[in-house]
């Protein structure tokens, strides 16, 4: 019994510092301006969105945060080609189809601007 536990321990204790290194390895960008519907109402509804990114050999690993208030939107996680430009890594990380539903349930949530 005392080894299993012992085992437990270092995987858990592996796993976390494998999480670590990945989230540590991860970039971000703010997301201050969009020209089209609806990251442009979500970015000037909300506080912050910020788009995580991990770059590997031929692709980008990314998802998006938005942050309204105390509440938080995360997305999936997508991969993108490399070749995306950071004023196309909102719409390329984020469906129109996520930024809407999360454009909508800021105005169920909080209700302003209705």
């Amino acid at each position: 019994m005392k080894n299993l536990s012992i085992k437990l321990i270092k995987n858990i204790v592996f796993i976390s510092i494998v999480i670590f290194c990945q989230l540590a390895k991860a970039e971000h960008i703010t997301i201050e301006t969009a020209n089209n519907y609806p990251y442009k109402n979500l970015i000037n509804r909300t506080n912050v969105v910020n788009v995580f990114y991990i770059n590997t050999d031929d692709k980008k690993k990314c998802r998006v945060e938005v942050v309204l208030d105390q509440m938080k939107w995360t997305s999936v996680s997508k991969e993108v080609n490399q070749n995306v430009v950071n004023h196309e890594l909102l719409a390329t990380c984020l469906s129109k189809e996520a930024a809407e539903q999360i454009l909508v349930q800021t105005y169920l949530q909080f209700g302003r601007g209705l």
